[in-house]
């Protein structure tokens, strides 16, 4: 009987200590500062890959290496050459200080609608603090209108209290070096520090026994002890990359005060729709997010998301063991709706994926195929978002997108696969043609290749058939050309490697590098 009687107190204890821990594990979610504003003003916020940055004596990585762009004269010319995309930063950067290319960085950024920079940040790399440093320095002495943050992305490994140490050592060097008051880092207007997350869960230790507790709690709790170690209150924004139901976005937003969805396919039932309805209904933050285009110049094992980090890898696998990956975009017609979709929902954060990852080929960056198509349209969507007069309303503009070959061409001699996902977007052959978005003062005839379109004014999209050869366009009122091109990249029917990056040209694209250029002639700098 003693016992028993020892036993059942024994259990009462642990049943009271277990309550006293829920009780305070709880004080967690639903915090009143959870409904706080995350910016009191409309913001363009680029994802921004920190390491991918050029200047002298610090190199591109491999998969955006224009060392590797030709077929051949390299030692990718197996592969019919690695990489895809060729950055200006490369041609113009090359021989600049750190502090001057992190100038450029956000000068070219700014002029493409950019508002600031959440740098993707990861554990095991404290030299790309350096770097972080380096653009708060510059935007304090140039007195650059830029915001800057970091964005915590995957940190496995290890244990979530080693992780911590290394994370707070490594933030607190930065608050310290460049201020916890400097007006460029992003802060909510109650002050706290905003810190983006790109699978930033992964810092959490989850239990076994969750102790009828979400996964979301354990990550909060990560990042309130992350926080405590910074002297810092995060207001986080968590990702999501991924169709969720009610239940599990109500989950998030039981402990995060805003969320940001990443590259996920705009559909009729656009995954975002439910999670904008979910915050709106629990007075949270829903960021606006848009992706120009997604395929990897970067190779991957066949089969895998595991990237060939070093072109010697990739070589020494051969090309039967490589492959990229792809999602249809329907050239700007991805970019348009989610833009579309951030103005509807009157978003307080528009977030680009990304300014830089030219691996991932959803760069906006100035670059060889992308040029300043997409950046022209951000412009646009960004002055409708914040009612203010377009920046081309006295002016005619013509943007055109395309792919270089029909999506049912097999290139030769260099195949490799390109394995698309998220297909309940966008078909690929929906791709098979030649766009042309127009902004227009006035209606006027469009030829686009020989075939005349009668276009309205204000914005318009056009789209003929894809046919092979040259992409020519002209505008035209009255019998008058207005404004014409040539884009420097033609359709092919016999393409020699797989390439389905989505290229742009515009009526404005000479003006748009002079402008970051200055009075270097574009033609010396691009192809």
């Amino acid at each position: 009987m003693k016992r028993n009687l020892c036993r059942g107190l024994y259990i009462g204890w642990m049943l009271l200590m277990t309550s006293i821990q829920l009780l305070a594990q709880d004080n967690l979610k639903n915090l009143p500062e959870l409904s706080l504003p995350i910016s009191n003003k409309k913001l363009v916020m680029a994802h921004c890959m920190t390491n991918i940055i050029r200047y002298k004596g610090h190199k591109f990585e491999d998969s955006c290496d224009p060392e590797y762009y030709a077929a051949q004269g390299n030692i990718t010319a197996p592969l019919g050459g690695l990489t895809q995309v060729k950055a200006l930063a490369d041609s113009l950067l090359k021989d600049k200080t750190l502090d001057e290319a992190v100038e450029f960085e956000m000068r070219t950024a700014m002029q493409s609608g950019i508002d600031g920079f959440q740098f993707y940040y990861v554990l095991g790399t404290p030299d790309w603090d350096d770097i972080i440093k380096a653009y708060f320095r510059v935007a304090d002495k140039q007195q650059l209108d830029f915001k800057l943050t970091l964005c915590i992305s995957h940190p496995g490994g290890s244990t979530e209290t080693a992780k911590i140490t290394e994370l707070a050592k490594r933030i607190n060097g930065i608050l310290d070096e460049v201020g916890r008051n400097n007006p460029h880092w992003m802060r909510t207007p109650d002050g706290r520090l905003v810190i983006y997350l790109w699978y930033g869960e992964q810092l959490a230790e989850v239990p076994a026994n969750k102790n009828e507790l979400p996964e979301s709690y354990y990550v909060a709790r990560a990042y309130k002890r992350l926080g405590e170690a910074v002297k810092e209150n995060f207001a986080l924004v968590r990702t999501i990359n991924e169709r969720i139901d009610k239940q599990k976005a109500n989950e998030y937003m039981d402990y995060f005060p805003a969320v940001w969805m990443w590259t996920v396919s705009y559909t009729s039932d656009y995954a975002g729709r439910l999670v904008a309805d979910v915050c709106r209904q629990r007075n949270r933050t829903f960021m606006g997010s848009a992706f120009s285009d997604f395929y990897t110049s970067k190779l991957l094992k066949r089969g895998t998301w595991d990237m060939f980090h070093y072109a010697k890898e990739a070589v020494a696998a051969g090309i039967k063991k490589v492959e990229r990956k792809y999602i249809p975009t329907g050239l700007s017609w991805t970019w348009r709706k989610m833009l579309e979709f951030a103005i509807e929902q009157d978003v307080s954060v528009i977030n680009i994926i990304t300014w830089n990852d030219y691996p991932e080929g959803h760069h906006l960056a100035p670059e060889i195929n992308h040029n300043d198509g997409f950046t022209l349209l951000l412009n646009y969507y960004k002055s409708q978002w914040k009612k203010e007069p377009s920046p081309y309303q006295n002016d005619d503009i013509a943007v055109t997108f395309f792919k270089k070959y029909k999506h049912n061409v097999v290139p030769k001699p260099y195949n490799i696969p390109v394995e698309s996902f998220q297909e309940d977007g966008v078909e690929r052959k929906a791709e098979d043609s030649i766009e042309v978005v127009t902004i227009l003062r006035d209606k006027a005839q469009l030829l686009i290749n020989g075939t005349a379109v009668q276009v309205p004014e204000g914005f318009t999209v056009t789209r003929v058939a894809m046919q092979n050869g040259p992409v020519r366009v002209a505008i035209m009122r009255a019998g008058v050309t207005i404004k014409k091109f040539v884009a420097p990249e033609s359709i092919t029917g016999k393409p020699y490697r797989a390439d389905r990056l989505t290229y742009s040209w515009s009526t404005e694209t000479g003006k748009y590098y002079k402008t970051i250029l200055g009075e270097q002639p574009a033609a010396a700098t691009i192809e």
